[in-house]
């Protein structure tokens, strides 16, 4: 049984090596420098134009700062990805643009609780059940603007 597992893998390997042999038969090492070997002029070019690590994060701060909504933006992706990326619903998840604050909050904690609303309840019980009450108000806020 062993023999004939070895056996198997060893043609597996011979094949699929003469596969991309055959397919591949005009690949070559071109010697090409590795992209992240940016040193001296290139990196004093780079930073000329994208400025350094620190000045970079700090823009990206800068730009948090200003969205009041940058804490959530993450988990809108996973609203959004159900939902539609401007909540206007998919199927049979509903819409969430035009719902307000009090309602949305009030749907979150119902299915944070695990209580049933709807045939899709289940899928929202481990979604919103992860959800601190900051991020249920913030997200709340964000739908409300939608």
């Amino acid at each position: 049984m062993m023999n004939d597992l070895l056996g198997l893998m060893i043609a597996f390997v011979l094949t699929f090596s003469g596969l991309l042999y055959y397919t591949y038969d005009n690949l070559e090492y071109k010697g090409y420098p590795r992209v992240n070997s940016c040193t001296g002029e290139c990196y004093e070019e780079y930073v000329r134009i994208h400025g350094t690590t620190v000045e970079q994060l700090m823009a990206k701060q800068e730009a948090a700062a200003s969205d009041p909504f940058s804490s959530i933006r993450g988990l809108w992706a996973g609203c959004a990805a159900c939902h539609g990326q401007e909540g206007q619903g998919m199927g049979v998840f509903p819409a969430l643009v035009g719902q307000n604050k009090d309602y949305i909050i009030t749907a979150l904690n119902q299915y944070k609780n695990k209580e049933t609303r709807g045939a899709m309840s289940s899928t929202m019980w481990a979604q919103a059940g992860m959800l601190s009450e900051q991020e249920i108000e913030t997200l709340s806020e964000y739908i409300e603007q939608l």
